[in-house]
């Protein structure tokens, strides 16, 4: 009856004991010993892969953890600097006079997309570049 319901012909056996009643006191252990034997291909274990196919996981996981740890006023100064098509680096290595105009029109901007993310209305957008 409950394969006619799902549409299958077979009902995996987890899905029969659960469906039949209360679980016996080793229900547990008969699962495992029966995935165990039932399992055509011992599955690999993740901690026991070497280094160097963890990589591109362990460099997006950086990469997450940096952009989760960024305010969001950090990531909208990050995305007008980029528009300007600009780095922090070349920012830094500005005569003091350009680089306050550039820093005032980044903040400026920063300010205006702050209050448009915070549902206002940006009425004059600034030039970027």
């Amino acid at each position: 009856m409950i394969g006619a319901i799902l549409g299958r012909d077979s009902i995996p056996r987890r899905a029969l004991l659960v469906a039949s009643g209360p679980r016996p006191a080793d229900f547990d252990a008969l699962m495992t010993r029966s995935a165990a034997a039932s399992d055509p291909a011992p599955r690999k274990s993740l901690s026991s892969a070497p280094a160097a196919d963890t990589a591109p996981f362990d460099d997006a996981l950086a990469t997450f953890r940096k952009e989760a740890s960024m305010t969001r006023q950090e990531r909208i100064r990050r995305d007008v600097v980029k528009a300007m098509e600009l780095t922090e680096e070349a920012i830094d290595a500005m005569p003091p006079a350009l680089r306050k105009d550039v820093e005032d029109r980044i903040a400026a901007e920063v300010a205006r997309r702050m209050k448009v993310a915070d549902g206002g209305t940006a009425r004059t957008p600034t030039p970027l570049a």
